[in-house]
């Protein structure tokens, strides 16, 4: 049953590799990404409308004012309607970022208010964050209860690069351990880093920032690029 079940896993694969280059050729510019994410948004296929609005906004990140809004706006309204209120609040964070402030921007804006509990988000660590890291690619920490009264921190950082769609991302990474501290200050222990390697994160809200330390050996958790500091934007419990 083994070898049968990985056999099985190649036409699979091709298939959704098939799917994948089909897509690309169905959106190749902007403008033919907004049409097809349209078309699946106005159907209820909220999925696929959100992967094309990721290709959309690839292929203006670094241009055009307006048409980088667009896109933004597209991922927000479709996440909105998916049912995806934190993924709404965190493509609405990058838009303000990038100081966007179009009527469609600031009409989102009182909607995402509107619809995600920012209350019961805030409530504790445990939960899913993102940090954009640019072509439509975020890293994750998920913080978990460890089952002792104290919270796990996983982080799986990522750098986009150039070609993510081609070939993925440039660089990836994978750093675990344990957190002390109040659930405000937290220090990241038992995460086979040198002593002095220190990793620190600050929570409010929904936002928690990590700060880490660069020297030689700190960042050996991932490939070249690869880091977990930053900020990040509390997704889901």
């Amino acid at each position: 049953m083994l070898i049968r079940s990985k056999l099985l896993l190649l036409p699979l694969l091709l298939l959704g590799l098939a799917g994948a280059v089909q897509a690309t050729e169905e959106c190749a510019t902007a403008v033919q990404c907004n049409q097809v994410g349209s078309a699946a948004y106005q159907d209820g296929r909220f999925e696929q409308a959100i992967e094309a609005f990721e290709r959309q906004l690839r292929r203006v990140e670094e241009g055009d004012t307006a048409q980088l809004e667009l896109a933004l706006n597209n991922l927000i309204l479709a996440n909105l309607r998916a049912g995806d209120a934190g993924m709404a609040r965190a493509w609405l964070g990058v838009a303000l970022d990038n100081n966007l402030s179009g009527s469609s921007t600031r009409l989102h804006l009182r909607k995402v208010a509107e619809t995600l509990n920012y209350p019961a988000l805030s409530a504790s660590p445990v939960g899913r964050y993102l940090r954009y890291g640019g072509q439509a690619v975020w890293s994750e920490l998920l913080i978990s209860e460890d089952g002792n009264g104290g919270y796990h921190a996983s982080f799986s950082p990522v750098r986009a690069g150039a070609r993510v769609e081609e070939y993925g991302p440039a660089a990836i990474g994978e750093l675990d351990g344990k957190l002390v501290g109040d659930g405000v200050q937290m220090r990241l222990e038992d995460a086979s880093l040198d002593s002095g390697c220190a990793v620190q994160l600050l929570r409010e809200g929904i936002e928690l920032r990590v700060q880490e330390v660069f020297a030689e050996g700190c960042q050996d958790y991932g490939g070249m690029g690869i880091s977990v500091g930053g900020r990040y934007i509390k997704v889901s419990r």
